[in-house]
């Protein structure tokens, strides 16, 4: 069994973020006065930092200023002068590239863990003359300490937007937490290393990967006899009803009698042979589970048998650590059985589920690390 369910479910973006210049204590005045307060006295989510041209330009300017104040050189003084007059025109060009700009993150409202996931970085200038260029975009996920930079090299011109994109792979399941660290940018000199906007983090639930495993279902009688049947059209004996002929039926399948009654051509409408469904029990006490590699070779057994009996339509419900059976009929169920999986962790103290049929598959810790799943006392599948 090798089925997998799509997960990739996109998750409503996020709010949109902003540099911003415009603190609460600075109002939203846009005067000389405020914005040269700005300058001077940055909000805490702005950090300039020289780069290393930047760093080698203030040493050759500290230079010449003591050379041009010894010599009383106005040569050096306008050399002075202009290395200055750079600085202070690099800062408001990076300050008039970060504003009007806006980002969120965009990202799926589940993953696997081991399968690449899409994660999007939304960016829009709301500027309404100048563009925006050379931001650079810090993306990482905390838990399992991956992370990236995104690299925006094309202009962004005016009421314009786009999508810059990271394939992450969580290598855990769990919960993992994906954000944005850090928006910067050297523009327009590459003498300072400006950073904008604090950072923006989102949630998101990793299931558990899936994994090989055989689960053949014993052949005694009590085994094919338990269960709830199912009934459903298909190419079996079962005569389930009549339906319209349809072009390309096969003429074996004309109901005569009946056809003639009604003075229409019928076929016949057989069933599938009938199926055993199953239900999955789950019991994740720690002094059964301690092994936590094990544990996680638990989740991705129970997550990928899930997967696969609710693909054939053999899954009828769930139940972890005493939780009371829960019908599965829906894809929306069986997401929220992996929404489980991904959080589940050992307990102290369980209470086993009173039941009794032949047709519960329970877990068991098997030797070197494997893990058995029964159908009532018989083994019927590893991993």
């Amino acid at each position: 069994m090798n089925t997998a369910l799509s997960t990739a479910a996109t998750r409503p973006a996020a709010e949109w973020s902003d540099p911003g210049f415009f603190s609460d204590r600075l109002g939203r005045s846009r005067s000389f006065w405020r914005l040269l307060w700005f300058l001077v006295l940055p909000p805490e989510t702005q950090r300039t930092v020289p780069t290393v041209a930047g760093g080698v330009l203030v040493a050759v300017a500290l230079g010449i200023g003591l050379a041009a104040y010894n010599n009383a050189n106005n040569v050096l003084f306008i050399a002075l002068s202009l290395l200055l007059s750079s600085l202070v025109l690099s800062g408001l060009l990076s300050w008039a590239n970060f504003r009007g700009l806006r980002w969120r993150l965009a990202l799926p409202a589940r993953v696997r863990a081991g399968e690449p996931t899409p994660v999007s970085v939304e960016v829009m200038n709301q500027k309404r003359i100048i563009p925006s260029y050379s931001l650079v975009f810090r993306v990482r996920a905390r838990r399992d300490g991956e992370g990236t930079t995104l690299f925006l090299t094309d202009r962004l011109d005016p009421g314009r937007h786009l999508g810059l994109e990271w394939l992450f792979h969580p290598r855990r399941r769990g919960v993992e937490t994906v954000e944005i660290a850090g928006v910067e940018s050297q523009f327009p000199f590459g003498f300072l290393n400006k950073t904008a906007g604090g950072s923006q983090r989102h949630d998101l639930l990793v299931w558990p990967a899936r994994i090989s495993y055989e689960f053949i279902p014993p052949t005694s009688q009590r085994a094919n006899q338990a269960g709830e049947t199912q009934r459903r059209p298909g190419p079996g004996a079962d005569l389930l009803g009549l339906r319209p002929y349809r072009p390309g039926d096969a003429p074996r399948l004309v109901h005569w009698k009946a056809s003639a009654r009604l003075r229409e051509l019928v076929v016949r409408q057989t069933g599938e042979e009938q199926r055993a469904g199953f239900y999955i029990v789950m019991e994740t006490m720690r002094a059964l589970w301690r092994d936590d590699a094990q544990f996680e070779k638990l989740c991705g057994f129970a997550g990928s048998l899930a997967e696969d009996l609710f693909t054939e339509g053999r899954l009828l419900g769930v139940s972890v650590n005493g939780e009371p059976l829960q019908p599965v009929k829906r894809l929306a169920d069986l997401h929220r059985f992996l929404d489980q999986l991904a959080r589940l962790t050992p307990v102290e103290h369980g209470t086993p589920i009173a039941l009794a049929a032949a047709n519960i598959i329970t877990f068991k810790p098997g030797p070197r690390q494997n893990v058995h799943a029964y159908l009532g006392r018989q083994l019927a599948g590893e991993a």
